[in-house]
């Protein structure tokens, strides 16, 4: 069968700049049925160490691919339409707030991850970044703080993450491209076009006055504006901002010539091809907007290719899914796709970059995306937080500086070492096909999906070209690579290959290995031109990377070693007791910017280990020698944030209604006692507003209101509430109870009983008998929409109860199903990502060290019987329960070794994680 991707277009006139091609694979099937089996490549002498890789098997069905080297797409001035950009990353929705807690805490361990995220030499190698400029309201994962509160403030780009990880990337690699959006919007400017170029001019001098940051990028536009007449409007306002851009660039003020800065319209959720018709039906619109941005999906239209071949704008996929569940979960639960496969694997990912180029479902309309922007790189934020986690490096425990990076560093090094920034497309040679799945193509439907491209035409030297073929089907494919017009001929393709393990090899054993390399098997004349031709072997669920470049573009490429991603760190538990009184006295000053700061000054205010998930809590100074810094909420009723409503009725002057509310600590903290210093706000701006402040403890996923499953509330009036999951539960109110006065509230959990106190007085205590208890978690602060004022937070252990434990992921190896399971890949709620069901007669057995357990995850009601070590089984009936909530515990075990064995005898039983709990009575 022949597979031939295109024409050879040296030998045919150039087609016009607004042609798109076509794809002529896209009616190719895929091979038959009683294809052989994968044969392993035969292997030659060694050239340069190397072994040479030889498929000469008769029975294998080959696909012709042909790479011309003149088969670019080319505007009127003989330079490419479009280039290769690469991977970059969306910092946004406080994803990666407690980056700023490693740098502080463990900067050794922060700056290795950065230089994994952005050093071109060693690490992924990220080429772009945009941040958002935050609202102080939640727009999916947590809250950015917003620059700006009110008209008068100056801006400051020391709060939150985002402007400190671009400076950082930038020291790093200063060609990182840096771009800002908008979710939601500071109230102060009441939607007023003037007012919110205020606060975006305001924010970009700030970051080139304190960083030095000079923005490449700029996307005016709410991110994911949906809706006719918001976009319309948005489109407008970007016109208008660009414009407001040109006119400031010429001011005696201006820090750097911001006409240069780029405009990106409008970043909508897919809907690419109604916006580019929106620009292209507007003068002003095409004279000022410099690329087309938009997310998860990969199919272009006619108003795409308009955009990009008769204009020249280039086409971004300006927010996608980084990989989700890493492979040594997957392995457990799915081995067959060796845990590179799978939807949104390493094989997913690198599907949909290249299909975002060319996917044969669009016809001769392809997107033609050449920069794709995770979302985010880096999940420096809690397990549980909404959207958690996807991932390149995961980094979620800044006081032991532990991370974990994987195989999503992997897939970007596959393009990344081997493909230069502005490297030229071969048209005819990239691409995919399958059937659209949610922002790619779904598992196991394609037959190709490949990139090519080569160094620029005009560039010096002997022209070098690079091929990335991405496989996340059960089938080896087999291609005839057929080679002309690219340089020297009988050149060898170098091939780094990511594949999952052969038995009983690390689960990252086959990570990015130089396999050998392709020479030329024969030559072979089409339309009277001499094609060197390559045999080549794509594993099922793999990548693979071809290279006349031994060793990248960098000359410096490596194998990746199994376990070279591991940090140095353990990952230990954040201890108790833990104390914060807001004051940071112990930790050195540094410059910044030029200007020496303290702790609080360099972090705006932000506290250690805390992730706003409505409102913002910073610390301030008060001049009160007993509480010199408190940590305030910021937000009142006057400037409390515009919420994003993209997903709801589009208005964008919507004020923020939920309580606002942080969470902090570790997720596998136990029993323990959560106390705080709190004083309520006397300033009453809107009486419809309660005025109250909060204290929860056992936090473990994200989820409004309280965030942790049970809080304590205190009112103004004195009222008082326990609440479980913000319904109440227990509640009263304190006689004689001083609002203006500070109080110490306190919550202590202690196996299924709470037990709330203030100033030392018992309001409650509730012991929760309910079938979905919570039983591990953080802690959590909540408050109205007033300054209220916290100090003094500790957290410590109940003696002889067990105050921490071991989070123990259902797809954990240590946890084995002998009669079998379904898997299942499911939603951010639970842990990695992963739930097992056990139908009746289906069991789990763990062997664990400690003196208790939890089986927690959302579950049906089921039967099962539990055997400990050699006791008598036991029967017990569960659920139904939510995410993350416990189905079934146990306590008092001796501190030593123990063997677990769960039986459905009736159900379906879904399991998410254990909980191992250590120490306790003895």
């Amino acid at each position: 069968m022949t597979l031939v991707f295109g024409h050879s277009r040296r030998r045919v006139a150039v087609l016009a700049a607004s042609t798109a091609v076509v794809l002529a694979a896209a009616l190719v099937g895929p091979p038959p049925a009683s294809a052989a089996p994968a044969p392993p490549a035969t292997l030659a002498a060694p050239r340069g160490g190397l072994p040479e890789l030889r498929l000469d098997d008769p029975s294998i069905d080959w696909r012709e691919l042909v790479v011309d080297g003149g088969d670019v797409e080319r505007r009127a001035d003989g330079a490419a339409h479009n280039v290769f950009g690469g991977f970059g990353s969306v910092s946004c929705n406080n994803t990666s707030n407690l980056l700023l807690d490693y740098k502080e805490e463990n900067p050794r361990a922060y700056w290795k991850i950065m230089r994994m995220l952005f050093d071109p030499d060693e690490g992924a190698g990220l080429r772009h970044i945009k941040v958002e400029l935050g609202s102080d309201s939640n727009s999916s994962s947590g809250a950015e703080p917003a620059t700006k509160r009110d008209a008068g403030e100056p801006a400051n780009v020391l709060r939150g993450a985002g402007f400190h990880f671009i400076a950082d990337a930038q020291r790093i690699n200063p060609d990182v491209e840096v771009e800002a959006l908008r979710w939601g919007e500071p109230s102060w400017t009441g939607n007023d076009w003037t007012k919110r170029y205020q606060w975006y001019k305001e924010t970009i001098d700030a970051a080139h006055d304190t960083f030095g940051v000079e923005f490449d990028w700029m996307s005016p536009a709410q991110n994911e504006v949906r809706h006719a007449n918001y976009q319309a409007a948005e489109l407008n306002w970007t016109v208008q901002f660009a414009k407001w851009l040109e006119r400031d660039a010429a001011a005696p003020d201006a820090r750097y010539d911001y006409s240069q800065i780029k405009i990106v319209a409008l970043d909508s959720y897919r809907d690419g091809n109604n916006v580019a018709g929106r620009i292209l039906a507007d003068p002003e619109a095409l004279a000022y907007v410099d690329a087309l941005g938009f997310h998860y999906d990969i199919e272009g239209g006619p108003n795409v290719t308009r955009l990009n071949k008769e204009y020249g704008l280039p086409i971004l996929y300006s927010e996608g899914v980084a990989p989700m569940i890493d492979p040594q979960y997957r392995l457990a639960a799915d081995p067959s796709r060796g845990g590179v496969g799978g939807t949104v694997s390493a094989a997913d990912i690198a599907d949909r970059f290249i299909n975002a180029y060319r996917w044969s479902g669009a016809g001769s309309n392809p997107a033609h995306m050449t920069t794709f922007l995770f979302q985010p790189a880096v999940s420096a934020m809690y397990e549980g937080t909404q959207y958690s986690p996807k991932h390149l490096i995961r980094a979620s425990d800044p006081w032991s500086g532990y991370w974990e990076g994987d195989v999503g560093i992997v897939t970007v090094r596959h393009f990344h070492q081997f493909v230069g920034s502005g490297w030229e497309y071969i048209e005819g040679a990239t691409g995919g096909d399958g059937t659209k799945g949610d922002g790619g193509t779904n598992v196991d439907t394609s037959t190709r999906t490949v990139l090519t491209a080569r160094t620029p035409a005009g560039a010096t030297g002997t022209p070098q070209w690079t091929q990335v073929h991405a496989n996340n089907t059960r089938t080896d494919r087999y291609f005839e690579v057929k080679v002309a017009d690219l340089g020297e001929r009988g050149r060898p393709l170098y091939a780094w290959q990511t594949r999952g393990p052969d038995a009983a090899q690390r689960y990252d054993a086959n990570y990015f290995q130089n396999v050998g390399y392709y020479a030329p098997v024969r030559g072979e004349v089409i339309d009277g031109v001499e094609h060197d031709v390559y045999r080549v072997r794509v594993p099922a669920y793999s990548i693979l990377t071809l290279s006349t470049l031994a060793r990248g573009v960098h000359g410096s490429t490596d194998r990746y070693r199994p376990g070279e991603f591991a940090p140095r760190a353990r990952d230990e538990i954040l201890a108790l007791p833990y104390r914060d009184n807001f004051e940071y006295d112990d930790y050195p000053a540094t410059v910044v910017g030029g200007r020496k700061m303290t702790y609080l000054q360099r972090r705006g205010g932000t506290p250690r280990y805390t992730a706003d998930q409505d409102g913002a809590f910073e610390v301030v100074a008060t001049g009160d020698r007993r509480h010199r810094h408190v940590l305030r909420q910021q937000n009142h009723a006057h400037n409390r944030g515009y919420v994003w409503n993209v997903w709801g009725d589009g208005r964008q002057n919507v004020p923020s209604t939920a309580a606002p509310s942080t969470v902090l600590g570790d997720h596998r903290w136990a029993d323990y006692t959560a106390t705080v210093d709190f004083r309520l706000d006397q300033v009453d701006r809107d009486a419809t507003l309660a005025n109250f402040a909060g204290l929860g403890v056992r936090q473990v996923v994200a989820r409004g209101g309280d965030q942790a499953t049970y809080a304590a509330r205190v009112h103004e009036d004195g009222r008082w509430e326990l609440r479980k999951l913000d319904t109440v539960v227990a509640s009263g109110t304190v006689a004689g109870f001083d609002a203006a006065a500070w109080h110490k509230l306190s919550v202590a959990a202690s196996g299924n009983v709470i037990t709330a106190t203030l100033d030392g007085d018992p309001l409650t205590s509730w012991a929760d008998t309910s079938v979905n208890p919570v039983l591990a978690g953080r802690v959590a602060l909540v408050s109205g929409y007033y300054n209220t004022e916290f100090d003094n937070l500790a957290v410590t252990p109940i003696k002889g109860q067990p105050w921490k434990s071991v989070k123990t992921d259902d797809s954990d190896p240590s946890v084995t199903y002998p009669d079998g399971f379904t898997f299942a890949q499911v939603g951010f709620a639970h842990f990695n990502r992963t739930h097992h069901v056990l139908a009746a007669g289906q069991s789990l057995a763990l062997a664990f060290t400690g003196t208790g357990l939890n089986l927690f995850g959302a579950t049906g009601a089921a039967t099962l019987e539990v055997t400990i070590d050699d006791q008598a089984p036991y029967t017990v009936q569960v659920g139904p329960t939510g995410t993350r909530q416990t189905s079934h515990w146990l306590r008092d075990l001796p501190q030593r070794h123990h063997n677990l064995t769960v039986r459905v005898v009736s159900g379906p039983f879904t399991l998410d994680g254990i909980d191992v709990l250590t120490g306790g009575h003895p």
